[in-house]
């Protein structure tokens, strides 16, 4: 009621392990194709699919990939890549939030690249000091060898950065042509013109993607995991020259020998790592919308032996055989994706560009199911992770308050919220018979869900409320608002808890708008129309009452 500018996607929790599930936030960043329905931007929900915080409601509908807990200075802040997609990439920037949602740094690409990062990685090193961003970069390229002679031909080039993020500086620069082993001399798996992603090479808006970088993750010896989707394979990186120390394909027996494959994979991260052995986690679409692997996607934990040449998988995280809102599609996403191992061996899985997450016991079992539309709905995401998160935010609380008839025997209601903070345990409500107080508790209620309903039996004029953690201390102060009260026109439309509110108009045409009947001043009843007297300079700062009344 008192956010009407916030709709955010209902996420819909429909498997719930109470005593398996990790405690935390689940931060998601749906959007659609074509743009239509829930806002799209940044989210947090609790474990029980209730909003904490609406990123859209901050910064507007952008789209927005990869929200979470980055740390920055040594503190918790919340990173994200904010800008608008393309056909397989994106253009735009990296934001660091602290814990009250306030932009602390926008980070971007420097030097001779295009000045936008690309939205497939935006994530912290170094403790935060530093930031790694992909960047997809359209070049001209001679393509005469595949058959593309009638001009000149056209490729992305993968190429990142890590940039020190308080002065911009590039610590470390890699592109895909630069190195035989990431070059088009082995891009046979996406032709061009084989997949809409990919591209045909011929223009610069339809260019090659033979590459399609799409994660980075750095060790603790500044050497760089990094994956190719378009070449199913996984890389690690000298962080000194950036020559490529080996290479995992998923599709094919070598270099190393496995006992399992992927393809078109997402979100490659080392778990544990030395010079003999690595643990690395990925997304395995087993599809990229044109050629199919498997008969389903999956979370993956694999364990490298890099002396032995071999690869061996060690945990999945499947899909459950009974899903609601996805009874019958196999589940096996053309495009994004993502697995997160969580600090009790838990993995939280995001499914791409089906609108659904889940997160999975050690052994693979579905402890939460969620999600965030139904299917073919064409709502996706690019990720979905979980973590804890404390914020209080710059902003105040929000309140809207209800007489149904402006007496004692409808009494007042107060919806109250606060976007985005995650310590309130309860609402104290104020109320006075002017915007100055003087000031009385008429009640208190705990915390439920992102707007907290509450009714008092006596009518309030005017009223604020008051956030408390669990421990009663308050936290922030709502501004003063004054009772909406309807008129009696308007009061047939309305119960004790609120008016009705009206189906969205179909919008109309130049024509029919022009040919509806208008509205005139002759037809508005001006004695009946209100505001809020007497409350100039008074909406700030309510002092409450020294002594707290009993209720």
């Amino acid at each position: 009621m008192q956010r009407p500018e916030i709709s955010p996607p209902a996420v819909d929790i429909t498997v719930f392990d109470h005593d398996a599930v990790t405690p935390g936030y689940i931060f998601i960043a749906p959007w659609r194709r074509p743009r239509g329905g829930p806002d799209q931007g940044p989210y947090i929900y609790d474990n029980n699919g209730d909003l904490v915080w609406s990123g859209p409601a901050s910064f507007g509908g952008i789209k927005a990939y990869n929200p979470h807990v980055c740390r920055h200075k040594s503190t918790d802040h919340l990173c994200f890549f904010q800008g608008e997609g393309r056909l397989g990439y994106a253009r735009g920037v990296g934001m660091i939030l602290d814990s009250t949602y306030e932009l602390v740094k926008m980070v971007r690409p420097i030097g001779s690249l295009s000045g936008t990062a690309d939205m497939h990685e935006f994530r912290l090193a170094d403790g935060g000091r530093s930031a790694l961003m992909t960047i997809y970069q359209t070049i001209p390229y001679d393509l005469s060898p595949f058959g593309i002679t009638d001009g000149i031909g056209w490729v992305v080039e993968a190429v990142f950065q890590e940039v020190l993020v308080d002065s911009g500086e590039v610590v470390f620069e890699w592109r895909s042509l630069d190195h035989e082993e990431t070059s088009p001399l082995h891009g046979q798996k996406i032709l061009p013109g084989n997949t809409l992603v990919g591209g045909f090479g011929t223009h610069p808006i339809t260019p090659w993607d033979y590459f399609h970088i799409n994660s980075i993750d750095k060790d603790e010896n500044g050497d760089y995991l990094i994956s190719s989707r378009h070449m199913s394979s996984l890389f690690k990186l000298s962080g000194e020259d950036g020559h490529v120390i080996w290479q995992l394909a998923g599709d094919t027996p070598l270099p190393y020998q496995k006992d399992f494959n992927f393809s078109s994979q997402h979100d490659a991260r080392w778990l544990h790592h030395n010079k003999t052995h690595s643990t690395i986690s990925l997304f395995d679409n087993a599809s990229n919308a044109w050629k199919q692997t498997a008969k389903h996607s999956r979370g993956m934990i694999i364990e490298v032996d890099h002396e032995a040449e071999t690869a061996t998988l060690t945990s999945e995280f499947d899909p459950p055989p009974v899903r609601p809102h996805n009874e019958m599609d196999p589940l096996i996403p053309g495009s994004q994706g993502n697995i997160q191992v969580l600090g009790n061996g838990n993995a939280m899985v995001g499914w791409g560009e089906y609108p659904f997450f889940s997160e999975h016991s050690p052994d693979g079992e579905v402890v939460l199911w969620g999600s965030m539309a139904n299917n073919n709905s064409f709502v996706m995401h690019y990720r979905a992770q979980k973590f804890n998160w404390t914020a209080t935010p710059r902003e105040n609380p929000v309140m809207f308050a209800y007489s149904l008839d402006g007496t004692s025997s409808s009494g007042t209601v107060f919806y109250v919220s606060w976007n985005g903070a995650t310590v309130v345990a309860s609402w104290n409500f104020y109320a006075g018979p002017a915007p100055d107080g003087p000031w009385e508790l008429v009640g208190s209620t705990e915390k439920s869900g992102f707007e907290t309903r509450f009714r008092a039996m006596e009518y309030s004029k005017w009223s604020y409320a008051e956030a408390v953690d669990e421990h009663g201390n308050v936290l922030r102060q709502s501004t003063v608002y004054k009772t909406f009260v309807p008129s009696e026109k308007l009061r047939k439309s309305c119960d004790e808890w609120k008016c009705a509110i009206m189906s969205a108009p179909v919008q109309p045409s130049l024509n029919e708008m022009d040919a509806m009947e208008k509205l005139t001043p002759d037809g508005v009843d001006w004695d009946l129309v209100t505001y809020n007297d007497g409350v100039e300079g008074l909406r700030a700062n309510p002092t409450p009452p020294e002594t707290v009344c009993e209720v």
